[in-house]
């Protein structure tokens, strides 16, 4: 496994569709097979151009602001239900308690789900996540437990259709064509595995800042206008992925020599350094464990 660590390289590794690959973005023993691409198994993510361009151009009507902005009121109410059930505890696990059900609901409503699958949502991610090097059965059988309930909501959707994203996906039509069946689930499960589980963490992590960091969330009560900056360094400090792509061939790039199917990764958790160049992965160096900015 490779990882850029200047700004220009990871940006090079990112927009070179020709010679790298995005039908596995996560790092893992597991590669997807070649004849994925380029829809890949969850699009638009793991898809590759052109394709890429038009699945996700397929999602956008549903994520403009506007569309956005109608779960605002809902997903706001049910933040505060989550902080009243608090009232009285001298100790509360903010990730499980809090972080970890706000996208749970926001997912649920979005895709038209039962809101008490809750509990279910969270269990799917765990065991998908958790097994991304587990042997292929182990790893197949977590996933197909997760597909089976998603075949079951989009027949259930067909039987009786509803204004919800999944209802759009089974009508959404691509170069003329309903969707393949493979990529409505894919998408479903894109939504609702990276959705629910990049969401909690970020949550998870602002707020890990903040009750480290009192100085700061002091001057937020204070200051509310500058939120809208600190949820931006809040994404960009504490984001929560990795991302990785496949190398298509056998190449030599920037000095180095890289096999067919491996994988280069970047961590944006991590300072991209405006020096050093590829680090070989199992280099034991390590990134500072924190680092504060300002912007105004």
């Amino acid at each position: 496994m490779w990882l850029p660590t200047r700004y220009k390289d990871v940006a090079a590794v990112a927009y070179d569709t020709e010679r790298f690959s995005s039908r596995a973005i996560i790092v893992s023993n597991n590669k997807p097979p070649l004849d994925l691409a380029p829809v890949g198994d969850a699009p638009p993510i793991t898809s590759d151009p052109p394709f890429h361009r038009d699945a996700r151009q397929l999602l956008l009507p549903m994520f403009t602001k506007a569309a956005v902005a109608e779960q605002e009121e809902a997903t706001r109410a049910y933040c505060h239900e989550l902080i009243d059930a608090m009232r009285g505890r001298e100790v509360v696990d903010a990730a499980r308690d809090y972080a970890q059900h706000i996208p749970v609901r926001v997912i649920a409503d979005m895709l038209g789900f039962a809101p008490e699958d809750g509990p279910r949502f969270r269990e799917f991610v765990g065991n998908v996540l958790e097994s991304i090097n587990q042997p292929a059965e182990e790893r197949l059988a977590r996933q197909d437990e997760l597909a089976g309930y998603l075949v079951a909501q989009i027949h259930e959707h067909v039987a009786r259709p509803r204004d919800d994203l999944t209802t759009y996906l089974i009508n959404a039509e691509l170069h003329g064509q309903k969707l393949d069946p493979m990529h409505v689930v894919g998408t479903m499960m894109l939504l609702l595995i990276a959705g629910v589980d990049t969401t909690w963490s970020a949550i998870g992590a602002s707020l890990w800042h903040l009750a480290k960091t009192p100085a700061d969330r002091e001057r937020l009560v204070a200051e509310p206008g500058l939120l809208p900056t600190a949820i931006e360094e809040f994404l960009r400090a504490y984001a929560p992925v990795t991302m990785a792509r496949l190398v298509k061939q056998d190449m030599q790039w920037n000095g180095v020599d890289m096999a067919s199917a491996s994988t280069a990764a970047w961590a944006p958790t991590w300072p991209v350094w405006s020096s050093g160049s590829l680090w070989r992965s199992g280099w034991s160096a390590s990134p500072p464990s924190t680092w504060r900015t300002r912007r105004r």
